[in-house]
């Protein structure tokens, strides 16, 4: 069962990079990315990492494609004008890209790799999470501020160039 979930991920993952390479239209590059990313994510939990798919879910697949997707959509309604992407060596791109993935499947076929239990004390994300809201939280509070006021600002700036 595992074997094929692992396929399904990885098959996700091959397709949305496929759209990001090949597609023209950056808003189905974002959303291919989002799939990359969470495809990403469903290979950290099948390694036992849920902290770092929960953070590659939050961070990367929700708020950096959120942030893509709300700059194309600044950028369209300042130009006047769809924003399309234009690669002129997609090919070159493409075989380079192989060649390092083949280079680096090569590299970690040939290394020892071992999985293995550690003992933990306690849960980890529960230390994390009662470091952020107790000895960070005035950091915490701040990023989420700033990308509050980063939000009202992108809001603003949207109304003022539909009003001209």
């Amino acid at each position: 069962m595992i074997g094929i979930i692992h396929v399904l991920i990885i098959v996700s993952i091959l397709l949305g990079v496929s759209i990001i390479v090949w597609s023209n239209n950056i808003i189905h590059a974002a959303y291919a990315l989002a799939l990359t990313l969470t495809g990403t994510a469903g290979m950290y939990v099948l390694m036992d990492a849920e902290l770092l798919a929960v953070v590659q879910i939050l961070v990367y697949a929700g708020g950096v494609v959120v942030l893509l997707s709300l700059g194309v959509m600044l950028t369209n309604r300042l130009r006047g004008e769809s924003v399309v992407t234009g690669s002129r060596n997609k090919w070159i791109g493409a075989i380079i890209s192989t060649m390092i993935f083949l280079g680096f499947s090569a590299l970690i076929q040939s290394t020892d790799l071992r999985a293995g239990k550690v003992q933990v004390a306690s849960d980890p994300i529960e230390q994390i999470g009662v470091a952020l809201l107790t000895e960070h939280l005035l950091a915490f509070e701040l990023i989420a501020f700033i990308l509050l006021v980063a939000l009202v600002g992108a809001a603003y700036l949207a109304k003022m160039s539909s009003d001209e």
